[in-house]
């Protein structure tokens, strides 16, 4: 996974952290109000460990009959009979439209439309098109690699 994406959301939760517990004690808060901020940043840092815990699971798999996507909040299953190109591509800007902001989930891809998303790093994004007409960008480490073992090209 992409040293960055980790860092941000582990900044993330260190700077809320350090707001939701100094709050607190810097307004001189009753031990109650005070209860109330650490119960919110809890339950906040329970969810951003989480999805890091599920991006570091991350897989992309070429099976014998399929490619498996294993993101942060499905697992997709594309069968190699219903793929029609599997390809190198820029990790696009796009718009997010469901999903873990940098790490996954349905986008709008100019150009492509809408794609399931599922990256460890900003780029090696490998496409994948299915005949039926839907999109998967993924961040393989070995994007050639992975085209090749797929049957795609690059």
């Amino acid at each position: 996974m992409s040293g960055w994406i980790a860092g941000l959301y582990w900044g993330i939760l260190v700077f809320l952290g350090a707001v939701l517990t100094g709050v607190p004690l810097l307004a001189g808060m009753a031990m109650l109000e005070g209860a109330v901020f650490l119960v919110v940043f809890a339950f906040i840092a329970v969810i951003f460990v989480c999805i890091l815990a599920s991006a570091y699971r991350m897989r992309f798999v070429i099976a014998k009959d399929e490619i498996i996507i294993k993101g942060i909040f499905r697992t997709s299953r594309i069968r190699k009979n219903e793929i029609k190109s599997v390809q190198k591509t820029p990790i696009p800007a796009g718009f997010r439209l469901f999903g873990a902001s940098f790490l996954g989930g349905w986008y709008y891809l100019p150009g492509i439309g809408k794609a399931w998303v599922s990256m460890t790093n900003f780029s090696d994004g490998v496409l994948i098109a299915t005949k039926q007409g839907k999109h998967f960008v993924i961040t393989p480490v070995n994007p050639e690699k992975f085209i090749k073992l797929a049957g795609g090209r690059k």
